[in-house]
This record gives C-alpha cells, structure tokens and sequence, in this order.
C-alpha cells in the first residue's frame, strides 16, 4: 500500500496535473426535492430526523452536518407520511405515503446503518389501496400507528402485527384514526366520530368496538396527547385544554384549527397554524413566535428552551446556537419548468412546434424567414405521425427531429422540410414491433453521444441513436426513481447530467455522456486515485467526440480501450477478462477521431 501511496505522489511531482471532476460519480443519482415543505421531525439521540413533502434530512443537535437522504442512500421510497423514534428498540421507524415502512438502525454517530423495508400493509388484501399512515407511537416496547383504516399495534423488533383496532367505529364500522396516544393504562384514538378511549389491561378486547367508549370534548379536537395522568386535546378555534378526571380545562387560547403535539423528555410541545406552545412539567404555558416561523406542522423543545420546528414554508428551524435560523437548504430546481421540449430550432433555424390537443395535435413547422409552415399530421405523406397527441420533441445530433406521442416515438428528417411533397416519420424496430406502439412515451431527451432517453407512465429508458437497441431501463424499483411515470428530462450536455421530473418529485441521473472538447487540453479522471472499497466507474471527461481510450499498465500492456459517448468515457475497472484491476498506476492515452493520440494521464488504484 504505502509504496503506490508514495509512487502516486512522485506522479505529482513529475508534472502530471490531474484534474478532479466535481460532477456527481457515473451512475449515481442525487434527488432535487423541496425541503422547505417540512412538515414531520423526529428526536435521536444525536440528530434530528425531519422530512418534507417528499424529501428527507437530519441534522446534529448542535446544528451542524445538516444531511439529504433518499432512495439513492438506500430508503425504500420518497413521500414520508410519519416519523417515529423508539428509545425502548433503538430503532427509526419511517412509515410512507404507499403505506410502507423502513426499519433504520443508526451507527454511534446517529447516522443510518441499516435500512430494512417491512411491506406489511401492502402485502395484505383486504386493506385500502390508498394507506395513509399519519401517526407513530411508542409504548412498552410496542409500536402504535394511527391509520386510515384503523389503530395498529406492532412489534418492529420482531416484525410482527400484534393487535389492530379497524371496526372499531359506531356499531362495528371502520375507524379513520387522525391521531393516537396512550397513558399509564388508557390509549385514545382521534376519529371523525370524536376521541375514543379504551383500557390497555391485557383483559380487555379491544378490538371489539363495545370496549371504545366516546370522550366527551369542549369542541372540535384537532389533536391529542396523554402525559401521565393528563391528556391533552387541541380544539379547532379554541386552544389547548388538559383533562385531568373528568373535566376539561383550557390552558391556552387560540383561534387555530391545527394543532399538532410532541413530547420530549418533560416538555409537551403543541404546534398551532402560527406558533408553537411549550408546556411545562410545573404546567406552565410558553408562546413562542418567530419571523422565521410562518407555517409550522412540528415541534421538538427541551427543557432549556431549545427548539426544532418542522415549519411548511422556511422547513427546519431551530435554535441550538441561540438565535433561530433556517437549516433547510435554499430551493433549488425541483421541477423541468419551463420544459426544453415543447419548440426547437434546427440547425436550419426552422421551428418545430408540438401543438395541444385542443389545438389538433401534431407538429408545426414554420420558416421565420419567409414565413412559410406546414403541418405535421397522422397523415400518410404528411407526417405519418403514430399518434396527433406528441409530448415531447428534440433535435438529435445528427439533425433529426425526435418526438414522443401517446402511441410511442419516431423522428423526422428536417432538412429539406419545404421542398418535398411528401414526408413520412421513421418508427423504429424494436423486438419485431415499432418501439413504445402501445405504450404512451411523455419525454425524450437526447445525449452528447446521441443516445436516446425515452420517459413513460412506465418507467425510463435509454435507447442507442437510432432507437433499435435498448441499453438500459429504470423505474421506481430498481433505482432512486420516486415514480415510474415520468413527466419531462433535460439532459445537460455540460456535465452529463439528466434531469427527471415526476409526480413526486425531480431526480438527477449522471450518465456516461458529456459534451465534446475542441481538444485534449482539459482533461480530467475521476475519481483520481480509486480508493479501496470504490465499486463505481471511472470517468475520463473532456475528449473530443467518438475519441478511442487506451488503458495500459506500465508496462504498456493494454488493460481497457473504449470509445467515447460525447466527451466522456469511463472504465468499469475490469480488463477485457473481466477481471478486476489490482493496485497500481495505470496510463490512460486518448485517440483522437483525426488520429493524433496522447497520454492524458495516470490513475492510481489502491487496494
């Protein structure tokens, strides 16, 4: 080891600049999700876990090393319906919009170390299709969820379904359960009949609904909360009342009808539409308000008044340093608008225009020199087209006009468009069919090395220039993707990028594509050296188009050699055996597609 160690910095010192790419590593992901639409949090013992619309991030209590998470570090999904950490098991428990759960347990630093995903509710027939998880609870070692189609009790340790409490609504119906919490021998349930109540004693049948009585409130109940001996109740347009015996009593007044309460240690905390309301363990009442504080959904306070707010315009928001901030990062791009592919120009200058379907669908062609435009229809002769309804159009490389329809893809040569008669779009073969005939394709994208990227209701597809050949495929299952239906892409020729737009949110895919360079004066090797464990590709960026890659030891003997897709190349680190490459420092010579060839660089590998 320590010999290629000192052999790569004597590289170094020979000369050989490398340079180090910045983009995301090839075939990797990375999500563009809103985290300032926070609405769960969640208190670890030594981050906080918090969630938005359909992402997810946590932050060291001390308010730094603030991290995104998602299915691209190895979660099961996107779309966080609720939250909950179980001190008795050590375990986070993430339960989905799907209706899915992922068991995480945390390493000592309180970051993810494994993550299991339990597809109970899915895996059985008889509950609804739509699962809408909205509560985590913990109690003796026992996990509680307040669902749509009742109250369920869990062991997560054992993944094992203990009790469900479903017919338990008036005279046996199903119970829609907005809100659940247990006392010291009581769990209450918020449904739209009211707050239910049963006993937890191990002889009481609570799954028949006759054991559920009905809790008289002093109005509308929004959320509930037992401490103790007390339970607590938010009621819509009057405040925060606390029942202890029989009786309710108002302890804060307020105009909200939201409510939503935690507790952390001895402190109770209760989120209303503007602020946040702290009870303490002696029962008196604190109001916070902040600036920063517009629309908060969750709070976390300790007993030295330190905050965590789940806020649904500013996302998280604490004070750990003293002053409140926003650790949510800003938002960036989380959706394709305004979308790349809706009119083009040509290499001619002639416009391509998709027209709506109220519009008649096709395409528009027109000269804005002369203004001259024809119509490209379903029509033999005059286009050909599979279907009138196109949702998608692109130039390719090559100067053809690629389109996707609801009837699948094609493309039109555009040279030429106003001197001939007759013009017919190319369909291509794919599996002795036309490609994507019965299916409806809703974006294509083209790469620097003019592969095609074909998005579907049923997933993304890469094809290779002329559509014949299908190279890769993914979907919701088999990669970060948050849904298979896919809703527009723009690839960035710069860095290789591809950017997917979904219903549930915008991901980026790094490909094995860039755009070419002049020459081979900005070359660059990533990552440079690999170090053990790396079980990526190597990227080689910066090459003029179709360049032939060389890779040799030493010795000179010939490892790899590829050609480029655009100006990137990459090496799978495995020769022409298939045989991983062992430690040591490997020449990397381009071939210009004019012939002239050099040395790019060198790249160690350390074992």
């Amino acid at each position: 080891m320590l010999r290629y160690v000192l052999l790569f910095i004597s590289i170094w010192l020979s000369g050989y600049q490398l340079t180090f790419s910045q983009t995301l590593p090839i075939g990797n992901w990375k999500s563009h999700f809103n985290y300032r639409s926070a609405h769960q949090i969640t208190e670890t013992p030594h981050r906080i876990y918090g969630a938005s619309y359909n992402g997810f991030f946590s932050i060291k209590k001390t308010g730094e090393d603030f991290l995104t998470l998602g299915k691209e570090d190895g979660f099961s999904e996107s779309g966080i319906s609720a939250l909950g950490w179980d001190e008795t098991s050590e375990l986070l428990v993430i339960a989905y919009r799907s209706g899915n759960l992922d068991i995480v347990t945390l390493n000592a630093e309180g970051q993810p170390e494994s993550i299991s995903l339990w597809p109970i509710f899915n895996v059985s027939s008889d509950l609804p299709v739509n699962k809408n998880i909205r509560k985590i609870e913990f109690k003796n070692g026992k996990t509680y969820l307040a669902t749509n189609f009742g109250a369920v009790v869990l062991d997560v340790q054992n993944r094992e379904v203990l009790e469900t409490y479903r017919y338990i609504g008036p005279n046996g119906s199903q119970a829609d359960v907005k809100d659940i919490t247990l006392s010291t021998d009581s769990i209450y349930v918020l449904t739209p009949q009211g707050l239910q109540c049963s006993s937890t004693s191990g002889s009481v049948n609570r799954q028949y609904f006759a054991n559920w009585k009905l809790l008289n409130t002093p109005g509308t109940a929004s959320a509930i909360l037992a401490n103790s001996d007390k339970l607590y109740t938010g009621i819509q347009g009057k405040g925060i009342y606390e029942r202890s015996g029989n009786s309710w009593k108002l302890i804060h007044a307020s105009e909200s009808n939201y409510y939503a309460f935690t507790k952390s240690g001895t402190e109770i905390s209760v989120t209303t539409h503007n602020a946040v309301v702290t009870i303490s363990e002696n029962g008196s009442v604190d109001v916070l308000s902040n600036s920063l504080i517009v629309s908060p959904k969750l709070a976390i306070t300790n007993s030295r008044k330190q905050y965590w707010i789940a806020d649904g315009k500013n996302g998280l928001i604490g004070n750990p340093a003293g002053l409140f901030q926003i650790y949510s990062p800003a938002d960036t791009d989380t959706t394709i608008s305004p979308r790349p592919d809706s009119a083009i120009i040509d290499q001619a200058g002639i416009s391509w225009t998709r027209l709506p379907a109220y519009l008649g669908g096709g395409i528009l062609v027109k000269n804005p020199v002369n203004n001259r435009e024809k119509l490209i229809t379903t029509s033999a002769g005059s286009g050909g087209l599979p279907s009138s309804v196109i949702n998608s159009i692109t130039l390719d490389n090559e100067g053809y006009i690629w389109f996707a329809s609801d009837r699948g893809v094609g493309y039109l040569p555009s040279e030429e468009i106003f001197n001939v008669n007759s013009i017919n779009a190319i369909l291509p073969v794919y599996g002795q069919r036309r490609l994507f005939v019965n299916e409806k394709c809703t974006a294509i994208a083209v790469e620097a090395g003019n592969r095609k990227w074909i998005g579907t209701r049923n997933g993304l597809y890469l094809f290779n220039a002329d559509g014949t050949e299908q190279i890769g495929y993914f979907n919701a299952e088999n990669s970060p993707l948050p849904s298979n239906e896919i809703r527009a892409l723009r690839f960035l020729t710069e860095t290789g990028s591809l950017f997917v737009d979904t219903p549930a949110g915008m991901v980026a895919y790094q490909t094995e594509s860039a755009a070419p360079a002049n020459s081979l004066t900005d070359v660059s090797i990533f990552p440079n050296p690999v170090r053990p464990g790396f079980s990526g590709t190597v990227g080689i960026k910066g090459l003029p188009s179709a360049s032939r890659v060389k890779i040799t030891q030493l010795s000179g003997r010939l490892v790899y050699e590829s050609v480029s897709e655009g100006g990137l190349a990459t090496w799978s680190l495995h020769d022409y055996t298939g045989k991983r490459a062992g430690s040591g420092i490997y020449l990397i010579f381009i071939v210009s597609p004019n012939g002239d060839q050099q040395l790019a660089g060198k790249l160690a590998v350390l074992d």
